[in-house]
């Protein structure tokens, strides 16, 4: 009758050896196309990217703006707020 154990015992482990092979020729030729790619921005199908839509910068710039806008009240808010505790603490 064997007993419960507590833990559970790892096995060892297993030897696991890959054979690399290195193609110098490939690999100079994938650097080639990658830098071409990044360079005139295309994606990996040869297909253009665009990077540029109708309103894409006045939308960043107004979200910039927003964001802004609502950390500056978020801390007012934080203000007023530990303003209001230490009010509290000192006169009751």
């Amino acid at each position: 009758m064997a007993l419960p154990r507590f833990f559970k015992l790892s096995k060892p482990r297993q030897f696991h050896y890959e054979p690399v092979f290195y193609n110098e020729s490939k690999e100079r030729m994938q650097e080639r196309i990658r830098e071409a790619e990044q360079k005139l921005d295309v994606k990996s199908d040869g297909q253009f990217r665009r990077t540029l839509t109708r309103g894409s910068i006045s939308s960043r710039h107004l979200g910039k703006r927003k964001t802004a806008k609502q950390s500056t009240i978020r801390l007012i808010i934080i203000f007023f707020f530990l303003l209001l505790i230490s009010f509290l603490l000192l006169y009751f």
